[in-house]
Order: structure tokens, then sequence, then C-alpha cells
């Protein structure tokens, strides 16, 4: 059971999921059942896509983290692939529950994930931008639940978590170039080169520190988003030293941090109106 928990990897799927639930609140509110059935349709989503990953990157996985469910042997290649539809048919069933703008997003990544998985990862920037795509949507997800206002609501969040995202998934490229040659991916590094591919994961970086200034959500959020961009500034250093890894790390943590910008400011928000 454990390796079926581990496929999920759960600790990026409760991100996504309190990035929806931040996304309600910046939407204008917390309505208990809502912010459950946003947060656990999320989590199972990303779980899902998570599991029908490694059973595509299964081969690649062998050579870049041979330790993952998949390639180790503790789930069998189709038996992480049923896992995975189970996980996108049950998140999809709660987002129903909340609204048909949810069901619609919820249908519509799990999709995008599926094929992102099969066709678009080993496409470069198709593959990276689907990733940051998905990552930013979990705020208009939330939003969504609060109806077409609530997506206007979450412009910034989506865009901040694009840009920071397409900076980390350029990063992972360049990280994973050695499996990913054999694998027979088509990445950015590969085909561009490592140099101009860190080039521009530092720029999407720095776009993602200029944006965190424009969200109007006073000054609480403007000082916890400061130190959100100082973790992503950390990453353009990384990056350009050749620590693609590092600057990854650097990247997360930042994405963490402006999650929590992002929840103090709508709070504040609330507590104003």
């Amino acid at each position: 059971m454990k390796a079926f928990w581990e496929i999920l990897r759960p600790f990026n799927c409760i991100m996504a999921g309190v990035a929806a639930v931040i996304g309600l609140a910046v939407a204008g509110g917390l309505d208990p059942k809502a912010g459950l059935l946003i947060f656990f349709a999320v989590f199972l989503i990303t779980g899902a896509g998570n599991a029908v990953n490694d059973y595509y990157d299964r081969e690649i996985d062998a050579i870049n983290r041979p330790l993952r469910p998949v390639p180790s042997g503790r789930i069998l290649p189709g038996l992480a692939f049923r896992y995975s539809l189970a996980l996108f048919a049950a998140g999809c069933i709660l987002a129903g529950l909340v609204n048909q703008i949810c069901f619609a997003v919820a249908a519509f990544n799990s999709l995008l994930l599926f094929f992102y998985a099969r066709n678009l990862k080993a496409t470069p920037l198709a593959g990276n931008a689907s990733v940051a795509f998905l990552t930013g949507s979990t705020f208009l997800f939330g939003g969504a639940a609060a109806g077409p206002a609530g997506l206007f609501a979450n412009q910034v969040p989506f865009w901040l978590s694009f840009l920071a995202s397409m900076s980390r998934e350029i990063a992972k490229d360049i990280e994973d170039m050695a499996g990913d040659r054999q694998g027979g991916a088509r990445t950015l590094p590969i085909l561009a080169g490592e140099r101009l591919s860190a080039g521009l994961a530092a720029g999407f970086a720095v776009a993602a520190v200029v944006l965190s200034f424009f969200a109007p959500f006073g000054r609480a959020y403007l000082a916890i988003v400061a130190v959100a961009d100082l973790f992503f500034l950390l990453s353009v250093l990384k990056i350009a030293g050749g620590d693609a890894a590092g600057s990854q790390r650097a990247i997360k943590k930042g994405m963490a941090v402006a999650l929590l910008a992002f929840l103090t400011g709508a709070l504040q928000q609330m507590n104003f109106s």
C-alpha cells in the first residue's frame, strides 16, 4: 500500500490542493464544504497525473529515478495505469459536486495530464507549458467555485505560478538530460543546449518576481511575497552557476512561500470587505 501512496507524490498533491483552496479564498470566500471538495478533487487529479506519468516514463525513470514505484517493480505498469484512471474519475466526480465550471476545469485538466504524459512531455516547451498551466490552473479551479468572477480574481496567482513553474520545468529538463537522451526525449535543453535553456529558465523566474508586485492584495502580501521573490532570484543564481537541481529546489520553496502570501492577501481582503 505504501507504493500506491508514494506514486501519488503526496506532498505535490497537498500543495496543489492548498493552492486551489487559496484560489477559493482569493475569489472571496472560504465555504468549508466547497473547500473540502476542491482540495480532495485537486489532490486526486494531481495524484492521477503523477501515476500516469510514472506509467509512461517507466523506461526513463529506470535511469533517472530507479527507486520510484514502477521502475523499482513495487507496482506493475498496468496496475499503475488503471489506478490513475480511477483517480481521475474520482477527482472529476468531486469537482462536479461543486459546480459545472469546476467539473469542466477538472475534466480538461485530467485530459491534459493524460496527453502530457503520453504525448506532450517529450515536446520541447509545449510539455513545459502544459505543466505550468496545470500548476497555475489550481488557483483558477478554486476560484471557479465562486463562478466566472472567481476566475478573474485569480489572474495574478495563475500567471505567477505559470511563470515560476516554467522556470522550474526547464531546470528539471536540464537536470534530466542524461536519462532523457537515452529515452529519446526531445526536451529543450537537448535540442537548444543547456546554456540557452538556463537563460530562459532564469528569464521566467525574473518575470515571476516582477509580476508578484502587481497583485492588489495589500502590504502583508507584499512583505511575504518578497521572501518568495528572494527564492526565485536565488534560483536564477543557481541556474546561472550550473546547479539545475538547486534552482529547482529554490523555485519550489519560493512557490510555497508565494502560496502563503496569496492566502494572507485573500484573508486581508476578506477582513476589509
